[in-house]
């Protein structure tokens, strides 16, 4: 519990730059067989059994809804809400609101703030007591309001509420003048002026950032009204309809996992002013790889080309484009149930109702379950570290809600974060939903198994000895996913030619059309190595045909020219001559 003098140093703009960096820079710029052979090595594999020794189970009794009376929609997906997670009536709040996205800072206080506080004192959820603040020579008295009980923990703010605070000129407040210039803003999140509603209460400016003390927290049951903070999340997307499937999308992942493949794209950068973007977002791909994602990292400059093969994405972060781009851009991409993504951007929660502006309106209306961004400059550091976000998520088992919450250095600010606070996608183990998929039958346990044999490859060091065990699985005949895995091991054991055969054989079974993209291009190259020009020809011609973005199109031609020269293809090397040639022309034109 956070004792009353902290909640006084809260209150001081002090406490608000405490964490502030001198330098503010912008951001803006089938049956089942139990694989019984492995639970004797996984037990071995650090983290396998992620047990949240520090995490709470969050339950419907735990949030309050919070929508807007006057939209219909936003009152369904309140009730949608409210069915889904068992939330008692009481505990669901509609205030009459202004419709669109941006609130004036008077109608935010007059119409969110003071009465959302009433309803929560009527319906028993908060208690507050009164305290005097005695005027100075700087500051007027006050009379205040400190909470001192409150049963729930959790806020759940539904399509309809407004988005963003705008910034109010005229509001002036002394103890903003030891902030850098660059942050004597009042526009913020309403989500986030919401988050800290109890350190409003009790007189805390709302003029710039303030200092998180949250960050990095272990202990969820520390996350709660009586000590400062709400764990709030928002329904909200370019429709009502996307918003009520974040909690179905929720409940799905957390009855099956959290399952597919993880995507990370940094910039390569060295500026030292914007360095961490890229550490934090390696932290999140390590923190990934740990748990026994197959990973990407991505070290180019530019965001992921059109042509990535982006297939099965369980989890994403990157940066830095001003709107959605790359082969998320496309009509179709192959979120998994449950999918959390997170792109890094200044403005990348300006509106939630676009589905091609900004990043996340779009994510949410091509599948994700959670995501977050930022409704106006929030400067670097004040952007969340993802990197802890996923440490938490995955390793210590919090609700999306509260790792979103600890990850951030700042609060009361600009950030928005996307889906059901409650949702909590790992708080099973590795080995238990591993029992549950088989036990149903559920095709999807390959890519539990595919999270074990990377950890046993990551314990053991021995990618052949994990090979042996993978070969031995019955599943393998079948499976796609277990087959490209397969041939990734023997990729990294240096045999292309076994690698090459895996992938082909992958290719033989329904794949995902992203996930066919990787085979064949992966077969392609493994084939090379192995001496073998025929077949990897045969790879990518097979790849050049597929009428969708290519991965890396220049690459593919000059190699497919090469090889029908070697392989005394004349025809073939005109047919990919032109292919080549026309694509520099488009490009050019770009």
């Amino acid at each position: 519990m956070i004792s009353f003098w902290l909640r006084q140093c809260l209150r001081s703009s002090l406490w608000r730059c405490a964490f502030l960096p001198a330098r503010v820079p912008s951001c803006g710029a089938c049956t089942t067989r139990q694989p019984l052979e492995l639970l004797g090595i996984v037990g071995l594999c650090l983290g396998l059994i992620a047990v949240p020794l520090h995490a709470e189970e969050a339950r419907g009794r735990d949030v309050v809804v919070l929508y807007n009376s006057s939209s219909d929609a936003s009152q369904s997906v309140a009730e949608h809400y409210a069915e889904m997670r068992d939330v008692p009536s009481k505990q669901v709040i509609g205030l009459p609101m202004p419709l669109g996205e941006v609130i004036s800072r008077s109608n935010f206080i007059a119409k969110i703030e003071t009465p959302f506080v009433e309803a929560l004192h009527k319906a028993g959820l908060m208690q507050t007591r009164e305290e005097i603040r005695p005027a100075t020579d700087a500051l007027p008295g006050r009379v205040l309001q400190v909470v001192t009980r409150a049963k729930v923990r959790y806020l759940a703010v539904c399509y309809g509420v407004p988005l963003r605070v705008a910034e109010d000129a005229t509001r002036r407040e002394p103890e903003s003048s030891v902030l850098p210039e660059a942050l004597r803003r009042n526009e913020a999140a309403v989500d986030a002026e919401l988050t800290v509603l109890p350190l409003l209460l009790a007189g805390h400016a709302r003029t710039g950032p303030a200092a998180n003390v949250f960050w990095g927290a272990t202990n969820t049951a520390s996350l709660n009204p009586e000590n400062g903070v709400f764990v709030v999340g928002r329904l909200d997307g370019p429709t009502p309809e996307l918003a009520r499937k974040l909690v179905d999308r929720a409940v799905e992942a957390e009855q099956k996992g959290l399952l597919g493949r993880a995507y990370f794209d940094i910039r390569g950068v060295t500026d030292p002013a914007y360095v961490n973007g890229d550490t934090w977002i390696s932290n999140a791909w390590l923190v990934a790889t740990r748990y026994g994602y197959d990973t990407s990292l991505d070290q180019k400059p530019e965001t992921l080309p059109t042509g990535f093969p982006l297939s099965h994405v369980a989890l994403y972060a990157g940066w830095y484009d001003a709107h959605v781009s790359g082969p998320f851009a496309l009509p179709q991409v192959e979120f998994m149930p449950g999918a959390i993504a997170y792109h890094l951007h200044s403005f990348s929660a300006a509106s939630l109702h676009s589905t091609n502006q900004n990043w996340v309106g779009p994510l949410v209306a091509r599948g994700v379950t959670a995501t977050m961004g930022m409704v106006a400059e929030p400067y670097l550091d004040g952007t969340p570290e993802i990197g802890l976000c996923f440490a938490r998520l995955l390793f210590s088992g919090f609700t999306w809600g509260e790792a979103a919450l600890v990850s951030q250095r700042l609060l009361s600010w600009q950030l928005t974060v996307i889906g059901d606070p409650l949702y909590r996608p790992f708080a099973t183990n590795a080995i238990d939903r591993l029992k549950d998929l088989a036990a149903r039958g559920d095709g999807r346990v390959d890519w539990s198994l595919v999270t074990l044999y990377n950890r046993k490859r990551e314990v053991t060091r021995d990618v052949r000895s994990v090979i042996a065990e993978l070969e031995k699985e019955p599943r393998l005949r079948f499976s796609p996913v277990l087959l490209e895995k397969l041939g990734d091991f023997w990729r990294e054991a240096n045999e292309p030619a076994k690698a090459a055969e895996s992938y082909h054989k992958a290719c033989a079974w329904k794949v995902s059309p992203q996930q066919r993209k990787r085979l064949l291009w992966n077969g392609g190259e493994m084939a090379q190595a192995a001496g073998d020009p025929s077949r990897a020809y045969d790879f990518y011609a097979t790849l050049a045909d597929i009428h969708d973005p290519l991965p890396d199109p220049r690459t593919l031609f000059e190699r497919l020219i090469s090889l029908s020269q070697a392989l005394s293809k004349e025809a073939e090397v005109g047919r990919w001559t032109k292919a080549l040639e026309d694509f520099d022309q488009k490009a050019a034109k770009k």
